[in-house]
């Protein structure tokens, strides 16, 4: 069976490919209203242009007399895109200029310079693209399509500690899912034995843990304890005889900032691991992560490499399940798409519901 081959046994309003342009509107919509991560400060060198895509907007980033601006892609003009074109000086103002026909844009999005404008006339007002809000955090270039964000961006207290050591991991490729799913993955514990099994959990103990959940200001909490085999996440390996223990008791805290990104906290007798994720959604069903881990054991520089292999690892296990799920937007729970079971399902259930609060889970 080819992985467009339609599904016969599928509950009422399932729709397995592809979301209805309505879903699709909505998700959008729902979304707006937040901070994405959409790329890393360090690609976004002076004197450059950089396209990213958010919700399915085209946005042109550049840093104009030293600070990140955040453009719509396309010119007033003609609708060409700015990315292609370059940065000016105009009487010491930086401007993007659009590659077409020379429109010069300001960082707040109105044009300031038309060279085939006459003698004499002014530019129109209207001569003017979307800009939007932007700022920098966690090595990160943040923009929220909204006039007032919904949410501060969410906090990562390990970032600046010096006491933890931090390595991020870069993906080259976009995931074929939404933002959405991907957190969802994230926060689900019960899939350690299955996808991980003999790194986060073991299919001789798939028992779910005992799940507390509650609501933070922004933040959906989960904590629970658990059992896992010794790695770079739960033991300090550098250790002698660290590799020889059977189990590490460990106790999890885990942080949604609704509703894109995601904190795992890991204690153990080793110290505290911790798994950051933030997501971009560039499409309903394409979506750039941006990973980080803190660590404050085994805090030697040349073992960063350790830490980064075994993230990957991980992540490649992950990801072929993740891009499988249909559809690609969580559907509602009227729709009985999809099966959730308490208690192990608990913290999912929780998460969606307050989607759905946000109007971010829509009709498929």
């Amino acid at each position: 069976m080819t992985l467009n081959a339609p599904i016969t046994d599928t509950p009422p309003a399932a729709e397995v490919e592809r979301p209805t342009a309505q879903a699709i509107s909505n998700f959008y919509e729902g979304m707006r209203p937040f901070w994405h991560p959409v790329l890393r400060e360090a690609d976004l060198s002076e004197r450059k242009i950089v396209r990213v895509e958010l919700l399915g907007v085209g946005i042109a980033l550049a840093r104009l007399n030293g600070e990140v601006r955040a453009l719509r892609d396309l010119c007033r003009h003609f609708q060409a895109q700015l990315s292609l074109g370059e940065i000016i000086d105009l009487d010491g103002k930086d401007l993007v200029m659009c590659p077409y026909h020379g429109w010069s844009y300001g960082g707040d999005g109105q044009c300031e310079r038309i060279p085939q404008l006459v003698a004499g006339r002014k530019i129109p007002p209207s001569a003017k693209v979307d800009s939007y809000r932007v700022t920098t955090r966690y090595g990160l270039i943040w923009v929220c399509l909204a006039e007032q964000p919904h949410f501060d961006i969410p906090d990562y207290p390990e970032w600046l500690d010096n006491s933890y050591r931090t390595v991020t991991m870069v993906e080259d490729e976009v995931t074929r899912t939404s933002s959405t799913r991907m957190i969802m993955g994230t926060l689900d514990d019960t899939h350690f034995p299955w996808v991980h099994e003999g790194i986060l959990g073991t299919r001789d103990d798939p028992s779910p843990p005992e799940h507390k959940v509650w609501r933070e200001g922004q933040y959906l909490v989960l904590q629970y304890e658990a059992e896992q085999p010794p790695n770079i996440a739960t033991t300090d390996m550098s250790a002698d005889g660290a590799a020889a223990q059977e189990k590490v008791k460990l106790v999890y805290t885990d942080y949604v900032g609704m509703p894109n990104v995601i904190r795992l906290v890991k204690d153990s007798v080793a110290g505290r691991y911790v798994v950051w994720l933030a997501t971009c959604p560039n499409a309903y069903n394409r979506t750039t992560n941006f990973w980080a881990f803190s660590r404050n054991y085994d805090m030697q520089p040349d073992r960063d490499h350790a830490y980064e292999e075994f993230s990957a690892h991980v992540r490649s296990q992950d990801r072929p399940i993740l891009e499988s799920q249909r559809p690609w937007l969580i559907p509602p729970f009227w729709s009985q798409v999809e099966l959730p079971l308490g208690p192990a399902d608990k913290p999912l259930m929780e998460f969606q519901k307050w989607l759905e609060e946000l109007g971010i889970v829509t009709q498929i």
